[in-house]
C-alpha cells in the first residue's frame, strides 16, 4: 500500500461520504416518523438509501483490507 498522505485523504474522504448520508438518512428517518402522517412511502426510499451507502461503505473498507494486506511490491504480505 502506497504510504502516501495524499492516498489516506482520498481513503478517508470515500468513506466519509457515505457514513455521511448514512447519518443524514437516519436523522431524515426520524423526523418523518415524528410527523403524522407517516410518508411511508418515503420512509421507504430512505431506508433504502441508507442501504445503499452501508453497502458503499463495505466495499471501500473492504478495498482498504485488502491494500493493507497488499506488500509494499503490490503482492501480498506473508
Amino acid at each position: 500500500m502506497p504510504d502516501s498522505p495524499a492516498v489516506l485523504a482520498t481513503l478517508v474522504h470515500e468513506l466519509n461520504q457515505p457514513l455521511t448520508a448514512i447519518l443524514s438518512n437516519a436523522q431524515a428517518a426520524q423526523r418523518f416518523l415524528a410527523s403524522e402522517p407517516v410518508d411511508l412511502k418515503e420512509l421507504r426510499e430512505i431506508l433504502c438509501d441508507i442501504i445503499t451507502d452501508d453497502k458503499r461503505a463495505a466495499v471501500i473498507v473492504r478495498r482498504i483490507g485488502a491494500m493493507l494486506q497488499e506488500g509494499p511490491d503490490g503482492g501480498k504480505d506473508p
